[in-house]
């Protein structure tokens, strides 16, 4: 080859590594690494599937006094409707115990199992999590694809696939559920790699999905509030809290006997009601493998010595009789989750009975002004003492 054609390819290749180096130094400044967090700032009552799915992120917001609290929409709720919301009661003193909220809208059992065992490796603080179940989850039928697909995160699931601790029973179990789920199978041979474009596909699946990541923490970062650093040594008065839940209730759900909110009521419930009447009268909460998928999560957390709290939301007594889900059927489906819980080592905080209850949610399945009150209580005594 001739010295200036030689001299030529070498520039080409340095102009081309200096252009690459300068795409990576953009990316890295526009999107910063996951792992990326401010000193002073709580970042635990952000709700976020970006950050829920972030293992990096959330292990660097983490400290000693946190508790993971697995679960969905509930995580949503906003204070200026409930003020009662964890990031009010925890986020504003130092009771010593920070919430870590993980989940969002359509995260279900099988989702947090994935989770758990993915988090599991990288350490959970206290060893202890929470896991706040919804009575709605056991739709007949399950979940459905295209709704599954929308939340699967390939980070976690590679994290669960990595993670010795995890149980080779559940690993076959969860990765039979993503197949009857339609996830791609470039995906699960690339978190189980067995051949050498499985390992290709790794190495695209983890960049694609790290840099989708860091552009959603983008949003978590700006979200982070002041952390509370002075400690309250008086364990929180959830008496007090509690009435003052009942006084903001009463305010708030004036327009209706149920107890619920104003504005959801009056835009969103009311208008439906005709039509509502008996419209769910053939659900049976039985034909569904969400029941497995819990007792997976369970089963994951046993495993790895993982204490867990389950939290069992109602639903709305009078709303749910309404629309033909019966008594019956809600206290069969309550009692196939305690029946599971109790084969495992796990605790429980069963609210079920309070289906009737006046401002235990704060529309027709989320928790309310007394709800969150009672659920934060059982949090505080499971991350200090146990229940």
């Amino acid at each position: 080859m001739e010295p200036h054609v030689l001299h030529s390819r070498l520039a080409a290749l340095a102009v081309g590594v200096a252009l690459a180096l300068g795409v990576i130094a953009l990316v890295c400044l526009l999107f910063p690494a996951q792992s990326l967090t401010r000193e002073g700032i709580d970042y635990g009552y952000v709700y976020s599937g970006a950050k829920s799915s972030s293992v990096e992120f959330v292990e660097s917001a983490m400290t000693e006094e946190s508790l993971l609290v697995f679960g969905s929409s509930e995580l949503s709720t906003p204070k200026r409707i409930v003020p009662q919301v964890p990031a009010q009661v925890f986020g504003t003193a130092d009771y010593g115990l920070r919430l870590m909220l993980i989940g969002e809208a359509f995260d279900q059992s099988l989702w947090h199992a994935i989770a758990l065992g993915a988090y599991q490796q990288a350490g959970i603080p206290r060893n202890k999590v929470a896991l706040i179940v919804t009575p709605g989850w056991f739709v007949d039928g399950g979940q459905d694809a295209d709704t599954f697909g929308t939340r699967f995160s390939y980070s976690l699931y590679n994290g669960f696939c990595s993670n010795p601790q995890v149980p080779d029973e559940a690993k076959a179990y969860v990765r039979s559920r993503l197949e009857k789920l339609g996830i791609d199978e470039t995906a699960l041979n690339a978190a189980n790699p067995s051949l050498p474009q499985d390992y290709l596909n790794a190495f695209a699946l983890k960049a694609l999905d790290d840099l989708k990541l860091r552009q959603g923490l983008i949003e978590v970062r700006a979200k982070g509030i002041d952390l509370v650093d002075e400690e309250n040594p008086a364990t929180p008065d959830f008496e007090a809290l509690r009435q003052e839940a009942i006084k903001t209730g009463e305010q708030m759900s004036t327009t209706n006997d149920w107890g619920v909110e104003d504005a959801f009521y009056t835009n969103q419930l009311e208008p439906a009601l005709a039509d509502a009447k008996d419209s769910r009268a053939d659900e049976t909460y039985s034909n569904t493998p969400e029941y497995d998928d819990l007792n997976c999560f369970l089963d994951i957390a046993d495993a790895c010595g993982i204490e867990v709290l389950v939290v069992l939301s109602p639903e709305m007594g009078p709303y749910y009789d309404y629309i033909g889900i019966g008594k019956e059927t809600r206290a069969a489906s309550y009692e196939r989750v305690r029946s599971i819980v109790a084969k495992h080592s796990a605790k429980l905080a069963d609210f079920s009975d309070r289906e009737y209850e006046k401002y235990f949610l704060y529309e027709i399945v989320h928790f309310g002004w007394t709800g969150w009150v009672d659920v934060e209580e059982s949090l505080y005594r499971f991350a200090q003492d146990g229940v």
